[in-house]
């Protein structure tokens, strides 16, 4: 949990993990940290995390990634 109290940190005041641009560093979180929930981690109480994955999940490419997956409808 330490790692993610991190990046939540990170996350204040960015759009971004690497600032205003999204970059694979941000795919590569978002593909683990949506493992959490399987691992049985409980992100709800790191907001700026939690607007962030919104974020990316809302992105025209994550989403048809996603759909492609059979990961969303």
């Amino acid at each position: 949990m330490g790692k993610y109290r991190w990046v939540d940190g990170e996350l204040a005041g960015r759009t971004w993990l690497m600032g205003d641009t999204f970059t694979v560093a941000d795919g590569y979180l978002f593909t683990t940290a949506s493992w959490a929930k399987y691992v049985n981690l409980d992100l709800l109480g790191f907001a700026h995390l939690q607007a962030w994955q919104a974020r990316v999940a809302a992105r025209p490419a994550v989403q048809a990634a996603l759909k492609s997956e059979g990961l969303v409808k």
